[in-house]
């Protein structure tokens, strides 16, 4: 998986054309390994990335993600697991993003309570930010 974009990196399609830019968010399957020259290939839907050693960073192992950071993606299968959740996980709009990024089969193992529970609390979370103050402070500046 991608974690940060990268409007640079050379991609080529399946066509034979190329183009540049991969993003936050993109998940794909390593194809090629060359560990000697430090190159990985990953495949991503009809293209493929060719990584760079000082580029592999941008990578991380996908098997599993969590809600939060597969938000804007969606998977042929996804698996749910509701064990035991933090009371401050515990959101219908949580547990919304989670179902809605199945395509095909949704999979929810665990406690039914719990799925009852999430799906009843239509609460809103409360974010701690900086943004009112900000925005208060410097809003009225035009230096946009």
């Amino acid at each position: 998986m991608q974690i940060k974009n990268n409007y640079d990196l050379q991609f080529k399609r399946d066509n034979g054309e190329y183009g540049t830019g991969v993003f936050n968010g993109d998940v794909g399957f390593i194809t090629d390994i060359d560990p000697r020259g430090g190159i990985l290939k990953v495949r991503y839907d009809d293209r493929i990335v060719t990584y760079f050693n000082e580029e592999l960073g941008q990578l991380e192992l996908a098997y599993a993600v969590t809600v939060h950071k597969s938000q804007g993606s969606e998977y042929d299968c996804v698996v749910i697991p509701l064990f035991e959740v933090p009371s401050r996980l515990k959101y219908r709009n949580l547990l919304y993003t989670a179902v809605t990024r199945a395509k095909r089969l949704l999979v929810i193992v665990g406690d039914e309570g719990i799925w009852y529970e999430m799906a009843a609390n239509d609460k809103k979370t409360l974010r701690y930010t900086m943004l009112g103050r900000f925005l208060k402070e410097y809003g009225n500046e035009s230096t946009y």
